[in-house]
C-alpha cells in the first residue's frame, strides 16, 4: 500500500482546493488539495498523507518521526523539520522524538548545513541521529587513509563533499576536512549510534540480518547491509517494526506490517519522506 498524498505549502499549511497558500495570506487554510498556489512556484513544499493505522502502536502520549536518507539537500531537511515541528504543535504530544535515519553527506550541495540541521534537531523534541554508511566511510577515511575505499566514496557521492569544501581529496585533504568540520562536529559523529529501539520500532540505517538476535547485529550490517535484507518480509525478533533507508526506492510502502523503507533518493528525486506515528495511528510526510 502507498499512501496517498496530499499537498501542503511550505511551513506546514495545507492548501485549500482552488484558494491561495497560507505562505500567501496566513496559516488559516488546513485543508488537503492536490494544488499549490502559483505563488509559490519553485519553493520547497511539505506533503502528508491521510492518517492510517500505526505499522506498531504506541503510547497516545507519543509521537515518533523517522527521517530518511538526506544526502546533502539541507533545504529538504530545513523544510521537514519545520513541518515536523507543526506536526507535534498540532498534536500536542508529552515525548516527542525525531530520528535522522542516517546518510545526511554526500551527493547533494550541503552536507555541512545537513549535519547542522541535524545536530541542531527539533525545539523540544528528543533528537537522535543514527550513522548511516556515508558518515560511517568519512570517518574510517578520516581514521586510516584507504585508496580503494576513497575511488568508491569519490565515486558515490564523496566528490560533491570534496567539491563542497573546495578540498581535493588527493592531496592531504584529512586535516583541512577536519578544520572546517570542525572538532564539535567530528565528536558528535563519533557519539552516533546504530540503532534505536522505542517499545516495538526498531529504528536502523540500512537494515538487519534477520539470522542474527538484534543485540549481536554488527555495526557493517546495520549501517550496510542490503540483500538479504531487502528480500525478507518479516516478522522479526519479538514482533519488531524495523524502520529504516539505505536503498531508494521510488515510493514509500506503508503496507508491509513488519519494515518501512523511507529512502526516497532525496538527491536524485528532490522527495525527502519522513513517517510520523502518534499512538495508533501514522502517516507519511514528504518534502519536494
Amino acid at each position: 500500500m502507498a499512501a496517498k498524498i496530499l499537498n501542503l505549502v511550505a511551513g506546514g499549511s495545507l492548501l485549500a482546493s482552488g484558494m491561495a497558500c497560507s505562505s500567501c495570506f496566513g496559516d488559516e487554510l488546513r485543508y488537503p488539495s492536490s494544488r499549490i498556489c502559483n505563488r509559490c512556484e519553485g519553493r520547497k513544499v511539505l506533503a502528508c498523507s491521510e492518517w492510517m493505522p500505526a505499522v506498531r502502536e504506541i503510547d497516545g502520549q507519543t509521537a515518533i518521526c523517522a527521517i530518511g536518507d538526506v544526502h546533502g539537500c539541507a533545504d529538504l531537511l530545513q523544510e521537514m523539520h519545520a513541518g515536523i515541528a507543526h506536526e507535534f504543535d498540532l498534536i500536542s504530544p508529552r515525548a516527542a522524538y525525531c530520528i535522522h535515519l542516517g546518510d545526511l553527506i554526500d551527493r547533494g550541495p550541503e552536507s555541512l548545513r545537513a549535519l547542522s540541521l541535524a545536530m541542531q534537531g527539533i525545539p523540544g523534541a528528543t533528537n537522535c541521529t543514527l550513522i548511516g554508511n556515508h558518515e560511517d566511510r568519512l570517518l574510517q577515511l578520516l581514521r586510516a587513509p584507504d585508496a580503494k575505499m576513497m575511488d568508491r566514496w569519490l565515486a558515490n557521492g564523496g566528490a560533491e563533499f570534496f567539491e563542497e569544501l573546495s578540498v581535493d581529496p588527493r592531496d592531504g585533504w584529512e586535516g583541512r576536512v577536519s578544520e572546517l568540520l570542525g572538532g564539535h562536529t567530528i565528536e558528535w559523529l563519533h557519539s552516533l549510534p546504530l540503532k534505536l529501539q522505542l517499545g516495538d520500532l526498531l529504528f536502523v540505517h540500512a537494515g538487519i540480518d534477520v539470522e542474527v538476535p538484534i543485540d549481536r547485529q554488527t555495526a557493517e550490517t546495520l549501517a550496510w547491509i542490503r540483500e538479504p535484507w531487502l528480500s525478507s518480509n518479516g516478522p522479526y525478533e519479538n514482533n519488531l517494526a524495523v524502520i529504516h533507508g539505505h536503498t531508494p526506492i521510488a515510493d514509500v510502502v506503508l503496507g508491509n506490517q513488519h519494515r518501512i523503507n523511507l529512502d526516497t533518493g532525496a538527491c536524485e528525486t528532490g522527495v525527502l519522506s519522513a513517517l510520523l506515528i502518534h499512538g495508533s495511528r501514522m502517516k507519511l510526510l514528504q518534502t519536494r
